[in-house]
């Protein structure tokens, strides 16, 4: 028989990387799940994402050579949504894993993509945080 709930799931979850060998992630599978979460914003997969999340993100954290370093202080959207501190951290990582010199603006139109498409934390107060932050990397 059908079952819709998992016709959902392939939407929200298509593409998904697989769990990393033994538990363990490693420079391929980070920039992939990476760009899968980039991809799938804040409400995409929500059984998969915050498990993909912590890996990438411990990864990130173990990694003697891809270093992030943020100053909250240059990214308001902080203040209106703290949560994307870890989507950032995770497309400043990306950016060194790809050899890419840093862009302050594309980060933060990739930031801004990914808070789009999430209906929880996306609203005008937002959307006009995102715009005034822009401002500064005119």
């Amino acid at each position: 028989m059908f079952n819709p709930w998992w016709c959902f799931a392939c939407l929200f979850c298509g593409g998904a990387p697989d769990w990393p060998e033994n538990g363990v992630a490693n420079e391929e599978w980070v920039m992939n799940a990476i760009e899968w979460r980039l991809e799938k914003g804040v409400d995409g997969c929500p059984e998969q994402a915050p498990a993909i999340d912590a890996w990438t993100l411990e990864w990130i954290a173990n990694s003697e050579d891809i270093v992030v370093e943020i100053e909250t202080d240059i990214w308001p959207v902080f203040v209106a949504e703290p949560q994307l501190q870890g989507t950032l951290i995770q497309i400043l990582a990306l950016e060194k894993l790809n050899d890419m010199e840093h862009n302050p603006k594309k980060c933060l139109k990739a930031l801004k993509k990914y808070a789009k498409r999430s209906s929880d934390i996306w609203d005008e107060e937002l959307e006009e945080i995102f715009d005034k932050n822009s401002e500064l990397y005119k």
